[in-house]
Order: C-alpha cells, then sequence, then structure tokens
C-alpha cells in the first residue's frame, strides 16, 4: 500500500542538493540496510547522483529510474528512487587525488597465464573460422578474469575513475543478490529527448602508440551500417557525423555519432529492443553471433556488456555497460571483464593483447590496502 500511495500522491521525482560528505553517509547507510542504489556521474557532468529504494519489485515505474540489464536478459534491476540527491563537485575535483597506486601484476591476476591465454585465443580462433566459412560477419568474443582481495576502497576507486575518464558514464550499483558493480563505460548506446535521437557507435579499439588497421576501420563500419538499416525505415532526417577518435585511459576508440529527428513521436522501446545488442558487443547477423556466444564463451557475462542509464516518461539515456568489475567483498573476489571484435581481418594475438589492455585500463583504476 505504500509503494501504491507514493506512485499516487507524486507525480514527479524530486531532487535535492547535498554536500559530497552526506551523499556518502547515504551510500553507507543503504548498503547495510541491504537497499539497492546506484551512484553515477554522466560524461563532462559535474555532479554525482544518487538512486536508491527498499523495495527490489517496486512496480511504479510511471517516474525516473535507473535500469541495470543483464546482456542475456535474464537479469534486470530497476532503482526506482523517492528522491533523487546529486552533489555538486566542480569544487571538490582539485581536492581529489589521482593516486598512483600500482597493482602487482605478477602475485594478483591469473590472466597473464598460458592457460588463460591458450583459452581465449582459441576460442578467437573457432570464431575467425565461423567468419571464413560466411556464417557471421562478425562477432564479439569476452573473457573474464578473477583476482582475489583483502580490502577494498570503492569510494577512493570511485573518485579515482571520476579524474581518469572525464568523458564516460562512472557508476557504482549495488544489490544484495549481484554485489558492487563498478564501470566507466565511453559509449553512448541510445538517448533520446522527445522527437530527437542521439547513438554513440563506438567500434574499433588500439592502444594509445599504434596506428589504425583496415581491421578496425571494418569493424567500426559494420556498427554504422547496422543502425543505418535500422533508421531507414522511419520517417526523419538523419544526420551522421565524421568519424573521430575518442580516448578512454591509454585506449583509442572510433567513434561516429548518428542523429535522427523523427516526425512523428516514435516507440522508443521498440527501438531499443532493434537496436540492442548491437555488433559492437555481440556480433553480426545478431541471433546468430548471440547464439555463438552463449555457446562457446564458456560463461556468463551477467550485467557485462548489457546497458545501464536512466529512463523516464519523456526520455531515455542508456550506455553500453563496458569497463566493468563485479565486486564481492563476501568472496573477497573482482572479476573483470574485457571482449574484442572479431573479423575475418582479426589477428589472434592482437585480439589478445587488446583484452588484456582493456582488463588492465579498469584494473589500473581500482585502490587496494
Amino acid at each position: 500500500m505504500q509503494n501504491d500511495e507514493y506512485c499516487n500522491n507524486e507525480k514527479k521525482t524530486k531532487s535535492k542538493k547535498i554536500s559530497i560528505t552526506g551523499l556518502y553517509k547515504k551510500i553507507i547507510e543503504n548498503y547495510y540496510d541491504n537497499n539497492n542504489f546506484v551512484i553515477f556521474k554522466k560524461p563532462h557532468e559535474k555532479k554525482i547522483y544518487l538512486y536508491f529504494n527498499k523495495n527490489e519489485n517496486y512496480k511504479c515505474l510511471n517516474k525516473k529510474y535507473f535500469i541495470i540489464k543483464s546482456f542475456d536478459n535474464n537479469h534486470e534491476l530497476k532503482i526506482v528512487p523517492r528522491i533523487i540527491y546529486y552533489a555538486d563537485i566542480s569544487k571538490n575535483l582539485s581536492n581529489i587525488k589521482n593516486s598512483n597506486y600500482i597493482f602487482n601484476w605478477d602475485t594478483n591476476s591469473n590472466f597473464l597465464t598460458k592457460s588463460c591465454k591458450k583459452k581465449y585465443k582459441d576460442l578467437v580462433k573457432k570464431g575467425i573460422k565461423k567468419i571464413e566459412k560466411g556464417d557471421l560477419k562478425k562477432v564479439v568474443l569476452s573473457r573474464s578474469v578473477k583476482i582475489s582481495f583483502q580490502k577494498i576502497y570503492l569510494r577512493k576507486t570511485f573518485q579515482k575513475l571520476i579524474i581518469s575518464y572525464p568523458n564516460a558514464l562512472i557508476s557504482l550499483c549495488y544489490n544484495i543478490h549481484h554485489g558492487f558493480w563498478i564501470g566507466c563505460t565511453p559509449e553512448l548506446l541510445i538517448k533520446f529527448q522527445k522527437k530527437n535521437l542521439l547513438i554513440s557507435v563506438l567500434a574499433g579499439t588500439i592502444w594509445e602508440n599504434n596506428i589504425w588497421t583496415k581491421k578496425e576501420i571494418k569493424e567500426h563500419n559494420i556498427v554504422v551500417n547496422y543502425i543505418k538499416k535500422i533508421l531507414k525505415f522511419y520517417k526523419g532526417v538523419l544526420s551522421i557525423k565524421k568519424t573521430r577518435v575518442k580516448k578512454i585511459g591509454n585506449l583509442k576508440h572510433l567513434e561516429t555519432l548518428i542523429l535522427f529527428s523523427f516526425f512523428k513521436y516514435p516507440n522508443y522501446n521498440k527501438i531499443l529492443n532493434k537496436i540492442y545488442p548491437t555488433p559492437s558487443i555481440c556480433g553480426i547477423p545478431k541471433n546468430k553471433s548471440f547464439n555463438f556466444i552463449k555457446e562457446n564463451e564458456g560463461y556468463k557475462r551477467n550485467f557485462y556488456t548489457g546497458y545501464i542509464g536512466i529512463v523516464d516518461k519523456e526520455s531515455m539515456e542508456l550506455y553500453l555497460n563496458l569497463r566493468c568489475a563485479n565486486i564481492r567483498k563476501e568472496k573477497k573476489e573482482i572479476t573483470l571483464y574485457a571482449g574484442s571484435g572479431i573479423t575475418i581481418d582479426s589477428n589472434v594475438n592482437k585480439e589478445l593483447e587488446e583484452t588484456e589492455n582493456k582488463i588492465k585500463n579498469i584494473l589500473s583504476q581500482l585502490v587496494f590496502k
């Protein structure tokens, strides 16, 4: 009855500004109360937002909420806040020190071992064979890495991510069943406001000192053409911006912004279902790639390469959940994820190196004792 009363009496979710200290106190309170919560900062913004709710099965979704969706569509969290708390960090950024903490790779990680390398290389080879046979055009293959820890500082890690990746969505989500998910994703899946749609195609990755090859360019164009093919069935004005380079840490990505202005209000949930999963995290053809991933990766991606973001009646802003880690404090274990887009031009060793660089990129930001 309490939830129903809240739905009927309050038409719009309220926002309340509080101090950074007050924000972190609320996070700690919600953690010990086993509430769902998410704290996040949008790209280039100077505000940190906190959403939380006590009831995991909250059905009143006519308001603004934060959604966290798994890659296989089997798990979904919707955090519907009574009040959206936020803190302005524009004056605090200079006080946040970017720690030079160095992770001890040799004693604390297992992703550099020969067995892990061989397993992923065999998976990539299998994907390339499928492409050579003509069954697939592109498939994104990923792997996970587990490391143990004694103590991790989530607050310092979140602060470090804000400093290191100002052009990414920084998020920290908590659910009693799924643990903590922390990430810094650079890829906007879909954003709409009224009749206007924005999509960021982010595909093709190299290390900062490397040069682009036809493999990355082809991989990127596959995703751009996929989006164009979907949007051509709608009436409106299509605008495709010039492809540019987006730098996230030590990695560089090819990015193309696609804008579409609809003549009539479309059903954005239907568009989302048509677009997701995109070839940047799954492959093409979509269904065949998805099935190949499910049958051959050998583990569950969970919320990795799912989507996260804000939804309400009037707008939607969703990001692909990349550069992320799942932290289980009760197990003292962290799972990190990384993937690479496989095409006919793929080199097995380079694809392996790309996943290692992506894992290092996020692992280097985690602050341990």
